[in-house]
């Protein structure tokens, strides 16, 4: 079945005026087969990283085998620009940031819907991308009917708290806001200035408040000391804790798929693992899988993930 692809463009209204300055026009990357089905199911794609919609990488490899195999049916797959100066993107609501989830639910799914007639809904992702492919259907069981989480950030502890002394000395006395400007124009990020990015972007997400930067940090700036107030407020996104108050609305789902590489450099493992048996517990239909392998260079876990999303959701 060949595969065709288009680029579109959306204006969003929700991100108008946002606080970063980060286009309210942006993107989207349209797979396609030859002759749309009407009803036929809508994928998106969340992004673990910044990186603008691009065909011939990767992702568009793996899907043009899928096609190929008729894996994927008549199913519609989108790859948004979500791109933000912090790097990362959670894809919820924040005056720090951006209205991500206002985007992708009140914005996007309606156009494609309407554009490419398509029916059930689902949201995939990597790293940052399965956090918000969790968080967004978790919130919204009436919109997103099921979703691929591959080793999103859970078990926030192992995960984050190692960048917070690197954040701590990276950022010195530097003026936030000048700084994100700084490494936001900047194209080779070396390790120590993505994981400054990386915490900055999470209290974007996690922790904003009505400040110059528009976030409280989970430690304070001139002593370093770890702030157990902010963390509080972190803890709450966290998908191995927050799976307790979302039952009921994940079993509205029709799909759920979850793994994580055993190897993972982030301790994944470790959150993924938890929100599994809880979701065991919890009697709430799932796939998991845990895969011998870190935490990079695994866009071929969509070959597992996007044909059993396909396969529930037609």
């Amino acid at each position: 079945m060949p595969l065709q692809s288009e680029l579109v463009d959306i204006k969003s209204k929700v991100l108008r005026n946002n606080a970063l300055g980060d286009p309210d026009e942006r993107k989207i990357l349209v797979f396609h087969p030859e002759e749309l089905d009407p009803g036929a199911p809508l994928l998106i794609e969340l992004a673990g990283l910044n990186g603008t919609p691009k065909l011939n990488n990767r992702f568009s490899q793996v899907l043009n085998k899928l096609y190929k195999r008729n894996m994927l049916g008549n199913a519609v797959i989108i790859n948004p620009d979500f791109s933000t100066k912090y790097h990362v993107n959670q894809y919820m609501n924040s005056p720090a940031a951006g209205n991500y989830e206002d985007f992708i639910i009140k914005e996007i799914i309606p156009f494609i819907s309407e554009r490419y007639k398509t029916g059930k809904t689902a949201l995939f992702g990597k790293s940052s991308g399965g956090f918000g492919a969790y968080t967004l259907a978790a919130r919204n069981p009436e919109i997103i009917n099921g979703f691929a989480d591959h080793f999103g950030d859970s078990g926030f502890e192992y995960v984050y708290i190692p960048d917070i002394p690197v954040t701590y000395r990276e950022l010195g006395d530097k003026d936030i806001n000048e700084y994100v400007h700084e490494k936001s124009l900047k194209e080779d990020l070396n390790d120590n200035e993505i994981r400054a990015l990386n915490i900055l972007g999470m209290s974007a997400f996690y922790s904003y408040n009505n400040s110059e930067s528009g976030f409280d940090l989970p430690f304070d700036r001139k002593t370093g000391m770890f702030r157990d107030d902010i963390w509080s407020r972190w803890s709450s996104f966290d998908p191995a804790r927050n799976v307790d108050n979302n039952i009921e609305n994940l079993k509205k789902l029709d799909a759920i798929y979850l793994d994580v590489g055993l190897k993972d450099e982030y301790n994944l493992y470790m959150g993924m693992r938890s929100l599994h048996r809880k979701m065991e517990n919890f009697n709430i239909s799932h796939r998991y899988n845990e895969f011998d392998g870190g935490h990079f260079y695994n866009t071929p876990r969509y070959e597992e993930s996007l044909p059993f999303l396909v396969e529930k959701l037609s």
